[in-house]
């Protein structure tokens, strides 16, 4: 051995190597900057931009339609394929200033987008309602739903104890916030959609449950307030095909109802209205009961009824005639916080700063 190192040290430009020391952080681990987590963090929201474009498209459309609907669904499909390699991208150039030597810089930055990007999903289930991943989330929300991608880089990229120490402290601090947080969105929202919607009854904010329908975010107007329902099963071109309005009670019933406008009720001379709430006449308003009504106009059917001190009034358009609209006005209900949030489009201010 003592040869061997003699030899080692005529060789010219040797220069020896000190013994590791204990307890010392690799030097990957000193590489891994604020900056460079922040980029990684970047690298996650294109990534989480991808995924939630194909999730949103996916809940709002049926996959198998055709016609717009599945350009849409094409379009969305593209964007996210394209959202993923460039994220890749950044997490490899990520990887090779962290790691100069690593040989296999593109597979660790796979890895930490699939694992990362599992994560994401994960918790998007927690915080977020609703099929998307990005859209009308604040900043706060942001941060969190990308923070998987920068804590998931460090441990792989770093292989140190104390990194990995760090990253687990992180993890059960966003676990425990992340059920609060949600509470307290839920109730800035709805409170600042009340402070900025004054003249609407609090006792309108009902809704009713549909089958195979998703509702809409409320939009708050004249008549009361009301949302689409879109059908998956029926809904190829991308639109909505009913609407719920809900009015206060000495709302005449056989007055202006909103309608999903279509190629039957659309005026001819409005070529863009397709797809748009409407506001058309009732032609027809037949009793059907005690404080009930069966409703018909220009390409539409329709049901309205005084229940729980207001007159909620439905719509479908002709692809939707078999109905039980009377069986779904019965399940009327109000909402508490938890299920007005994710029917509101929130407003900015604090409650869009801790959303």
């Amino acid at each position: 051995m003592s040869v061997t190192r003699r030899n080692l040290r005529a060789r010219p430009g040797w220069v020896p190597v000190p013994p590791p020391v204990a307890g010392a952080e690799p030097a990957e681990a000193r590489a891994v900057t604020a900056r460079l987590l922040a980029w990684v963090w970047l690298a996650g929201l294109v990534s989480a931009a991808g995924i939630g474009a194909v999730r949103a498209v996916f809940g709002n459309l049926d996959p198998g339609g055709g016609g717009p609907a599945g350009i849409v669904v094409l379009i969305a499909l593209g964007f996210g394929s394209c959202c993923q390699p460039v994220a890749a991208a950044l997490l490899r150039r990520s990887v090779r200033r962290a790691r100069p030597a690593d040989a296999r810089p593109l597979r660790t930055a796979v890895v930490v987008l699939a694992l990362a990007g599992a994560a994401m999903i994960a918790l998007n289930t927690v915080l977020c309602s609703g099929p998307g991943l990005l859209p009308l989330f604040g900043p706060l929300s942001l941060l969190l739903l990308c923070l998987p991608y920068p804590l998931v880089f460090a441990v792989i990229v770093t292989r140190s104890r104390r990194v990995g120490l760090v990253v687990a402290v992180v993890v059960v601090a966003t676990t425990g916030i992340v059920t609060p947080l949600r509470a307290a969105q839920e109730h800035l929202t709805a409170d600042a959609w009340r402070d900025q919607h004054p003249g609407i009854d609090p006792l309108l904010l009902q809704a009713v449950d549909w089958p195979r329908g998703r509702q809409g975010t409320f939009v708050a107007g004249g008549d009361g307030v009301r949302a689409d329902v879109y059908f998956a099963d029926t809904g190829v071109d991308g639109f909505a095909e009913g609407v719920v309005t809900v009015s206060e009670s000495g709302t005449d019933p056989c007055g202006g109802i909103g309608v999903v406008a279509d190629y039957q009720s659309v005026p001819d001379d409005d070529l863009m209205a397709d797809g748009r709430i409407i506001t058309l006449p009732v032609a027809g308003c037949a009793p059907a009961g005690p404080h009930r009504w069966t409703l018909s106009g220009r390409g539409f059917t329709g049901y309205a009824e005084r229940r729980d001190g207001v007159l909620v009034r439905l719509s479908v358009t002709s692809a939707r005639t078999k109905d039980d609209l009377p069986a779904v006005a019965g399940t009327l209900h109000s909402l508490d916080d938890h299920q007005l949030w994710s029917r509101l489009n929130p407003p900015f201010g604090l409650s869009w700063l801790v959303s």
